[in-house]
């Protein structure tokens, strides 16, 4: 069987797009006696994914279907019957070719969904297409009916006016964009690298972005060896202030972008760090792949213990690689480490669930946000990060400075991903060993497995780095309530209440309104202010609004939160101890200049 998908931008203001997709049987018939020679397979199941590799959600990608039908090659229409939240069924008689059409609603401006508006098209494959539950892999072309003015651009091969894929897993794997973008390209170690950019991109340095990218981009193969996974790769850049965020792909990577990101140094960084976060993806989780999610299964989640890894350790390297490339200095990367210290720090759920259990449980906690979140779950993106940091830092400490995080990663290259072997989902103790000759399995169960604090203090100055808390000194208020707030209209309305702290004590819940704080009306959502000048330990009334109802409380307020965690040469530090800091940051603090 193949495929054929005839996708047009038939309602642009309606954000609506027509995909029509003809099945053909294969033209040698396979001996199955419940069919005819040349025949599909009686009634023809068809079905749309429910996630999208990369991001580990089931987003119900049906849900955006409208009038689905079918007809046969005359056009005589076929009944069909949907069987499956995300599946139907259509009956056709022995025809050797059936069309299965659909409106398909696209105003979801993400890497992860589709958008149509009169200026551009962007479609996700998984979001897009549907495939046979016959032939679930079967060969693909797509032709598109969009405005001559648009240019088109997907990693997807193209030949005689039609785009191919060779199965199903590439069709979702090949982003489609098509508008008013602008395109160049950029040789990288003798392979194409095309930029397309859609949207408010008229003051970006493109020019220092792509030098940038390139650096990036050779920074890493030489990670992993000096040669790059692929024959050519596009960036499709989408510039809009409604995102930050980005989808590796096997040849390819979709970036969302505020424009203002681009105006200032620290800015301009985020943007090179979630470039080199999705470029290193083509090795981490796209070639190098765990077990669990090996095939991919579309209809269904498919389980991994491992995105600790595969997005904690990108997490890592991804700044890892500014460092290593130059492009940032020892400070300003030691600066992002405590910012993400500090942040792993403010989050009780850090003790209710182990970075092993949060990649598990991605399906239903990472992308499901609510007002216990903080509370209890953690992000595996974040913690997995620090672990990764840390497990890079022993690694050099128990070997002297001879081994890292790097063999590590060259040895997942090529005992695994280089072969297309996945990696067992019990094997990382194993694999740490093997790269490093150091058996690892104690921080591995305590630090991955295990829910407890992390020995930051302790990993870190067994090379010669001083860990400092520090609270902000421009704070206004030098005590806490212990909840995230949120403004609403101009209201004060707690978003979260962080569990064993000053609200949780006081029966303050998410949702309520803070009217007054000491018998004063809050101006607007200025709970800080309303706090200055009070010491902790004393104790304030608070009006609150709950149902319609006005509360008080008695809070006994405390000590806000650590804000900062500073990264330093110890005044003790030996010589070894700085040869192996030296060895981590290809520099020491305060003696790399910024390019």
């Amino acid at each position: 069987m193949t495929v054929r998908h005839h996708v047009a931008a038939s309602d642009p203001h309606a954000h609506l797009v027509t995909v029509t997709s003809t099945f053909l049987a294969a033209p040698e018939p396979t001996p199955e006696p419940e069919r005819e020679a040349g025949a599909l397979p009686d009634p023809l199941v068809v079905f749309m994914p429910v996630w999208t590799p990369g991001s580990y959600l089931a987003r119900e990608y049906a849900r955006h279907v409208e009038v689905p039908r079918a007809t046969t090659r005359d056009g005589t229409p076929l009944a069909v019957r949907k069987i499956r939240k995300n599946a139907w069924s259509i009956a056709h008689g022995g025809a050797s070719e059936v069309s299965f059409a659909y409106e398909l609603y696209c105003n979801d401006l993400t890497v992860r969904t589709n958008h149509l508006d009169a200026t551009h098209l962007y479609l996700n494959g998984a979001a897009t297409f549907c495939t046979s539950e016959h032939a679930p892999d079967e060969a693909a072309e797509v032709r598109l009916e969009v405005p001559s003015t648009f240019r088109v651009v997907t990693p997807l091969a193209e030949r005689d006016g039609a785009f191919h894929a060779a199965s199903f897993d590439e069709l979702v794997d090949s982003p489609i964009s098509a508008g008013l973008q602008h395109i160049r390209d950029v040789l990288v170690l003798g392979k194409r690298h095309r930029f397309a950019i859609w949207g408010d991109a008229a003051n970006v340095g493109w020019d220092e972005v792509m030098r940038d990218t390139k650096l990036l981009v050779e920074t890493e193969a030489k990670l992993f060896g000096g040669e790059l996974p692929y024959q050519d790769y596009t960036l499709i850049w989408l510039l809009t202030p409604r995102a930050r965020g980005g989808l590796e792909h096997c040849s390819s990577v979709t970036l969302t972008v505020p424009p203002q990101l681009f105006d200032d140094r620290k800015g301009y960084l985020d943007v090179l760090s979630l470039v080199a976060h999705e470029i290193f993806h083509a090795w981490n989780v796209k070639r190098i792949r765990p077990a669990g999610l090996t095939p991919y299964r579309y209809q269904e989640e498919n389980y991994t213990r491992l995105l600790w890894w595969f997005e904690g350790a990108t997490s890592y390297y991804d700044w890892r690689m500014l460092r290593t490339s130059g492009l940032a200095t020892v400070d300003e990367y030691l600066e992002h480490l405590g910012d993400e210290i500090a942040r792993l720090e403010d989050i009780p759920g850090r003790a209710r669930q182990s970075v092993s259990e949060a990649s598990f449980d991605a399906w239903i906690k990472l992308y499901r946000s609510d007002e216990n979140t903080v509370n209890s779950t953690v992000s595996y993106y974040l913690k997995g990060e620090i672990v990764c940091a840390l497990l890079d830092v022993d690694i050099r400490t128990r070997s002297a400075g001879t081994r890292s995080l790097d063999d590590v990663l060259r040895e997942l290259w090529g005992s695994y991903g280089a072969l297309g072997i996945p990696v067992p989902e019990d094997a990382m103790p194993e694999i740490f060993e093997r790269a490093t000759g150091i058996s690892m399995r104690d921080v591995l169960d305590a630090w991955v497995e295990g829910r407890g604090e992390l020995p930051i203090d302790a990993v870190f100055g067994a090379i010669g780095l001083a860990v400092r808390r520090e609270r902000a000194p421009e704070r206004k208020a030098k005590v806490s309530l212990g909840v995230r707030m949120r403004s609403t209209e101009g209201r004060a309305i707690v978003s979260s209440v962080l569990r064993h702290r000053a609200a949780h004590k006081a029966g303050i819940d998410a949702g309520d309104e803070i009217v007054a704080i000491g018998g004063k009306r809050l101006e607007g959502s200025r709970v800080e202010s309303a706090l200055a000048g009070r010491a902790p330990g004393s104790v304030v009334e608070i009006a609150y609004a709950r149902d319609g109802q006005l509360r008080t409380a008695s809070v006994t307020l405390e000590v806000p939160a650590v804000e900062r965690v500073r990264l330093s040469v110890a005044e003790t530090a030996t010589s070894a101890q700085k040869s192996l800091l030296e060895g981590w940051l290809s520099g020491m603090p305060g003696t790399t200049k910024e390019r």
